[in-house]
């Protein structure tokens, strides 16, 4: 899964850099100080959402199973054509955990 959009968004994209930390940014906590709102997930199955569609995931170690990438981008191609996982997010509104997608 591709991060390395936030770390250096100067970098072709064939360089970005592939991580597989279970974090999350925490949209149900209230706070004006972003930090606060990063959560790191616990071992275990976690549902992703992405347009009303979800996936069960596994967290192992503090990161994503190897084949949540190809889980997350299966599912999200039914509704969207986005291809780089781009990050977590627990919506304020349902409690759930979303993924972020981007082109």
């Amino acid at each position: 899964m591709t991060w390395s959009i936030y770390k250096d968004s100067s970098r072709d994209v064939s360089e970005w850099e592939c991580c597989y930390t279970a974090w999350y940014t925490d949209y149900t906590v209230d706070t004006n100080y972003a930090p606060n709102r990063v959560k790191f997930m616990h071992d275990g199955y976690v549902d992703v959402y992405f347009n009303g569609n979800y996936v069960t995931c596994k967290v192992e170690g503090g990161e994503w199973a190897r084949d949540t990438e190809k889980k997350i981008l299966a599912m999200v191609s039914e509704t969207y054509w986005g291809t780089f996982v781009e990050g977590f997010y627990k919506n304020k509104d349902n409690g759930r955990i979303e993924v972020i997608m981007g082109s």
